[in-house]
């Protein structure tokens, strides 16, 4: 698959392996992607990142055990827990020390043609809401985020 790989630099390459799915993910087929700070930040060497970055997108589930999500648009949630800590167990799997982000932390990222995120990460949209639209689902997720972590008071 064609995929902008991030190792040291970004360099487009056309033959980057297709996306293997483990039981409980689905692959999906990137029909846009955003750019963002954190992208950007990658590039210059944050985290240590080698591999595929980008995790705003929007796309279509093309290959999923799920039933209810082969063929559906969709986004996704980007932190993907490993499901067997206490941390995930409690219902924290974006917060889970053993986690994979897509494009950021040991997963590769939506500049690609394919992805693969676990099921209970991908989120279906409405026909009706563009792609173009749909892509800045994570931003805003990531915006509410804060309500979650802070309480202000009155």
């Amino acid at each position: 698959m064609r995929a902008l790989v991030f190792d040291r630099k970004l360099e487009p390459q056309g033959d980057y392996p297709d996306p293997v799915a483990s039981p409980g993910e689905s692959i999906v087929r990137v029909s846009v992607a955003g750019i963002c700070g954190t992208d950007l930040e990658i590039a210059r060497g944050y985290m240590q990142y080698r591999g595929v970055p980008g995790h705003e997108f929007a796309g279509r589930v093309i290959e999923s055990q799920s039933s209810a999500l082969r063929g559906k648009r969709v986004v996704g949630e980007i932190n993907a827990g490993c499901g067997r800590c206490a941390t995930c167990s409690a219902g924290l799997a974006r917060h889970c020390p053993n986690r994979t982000v897509l494009g950021i932390l040991g997963r590769d990222g939506a500049f690609s043609e394919y992805l693969r995120l676990p099921d209970v990460n991908l989120i279906p949209i409405p026909d009706s809401m563009p792609d173009d639209v749909a892509v800045f689902v994570e931003p805003l997720a990531a915006a509410y985020e804060i309500f979650e972590q802070t309480h202000l008071a009155r």
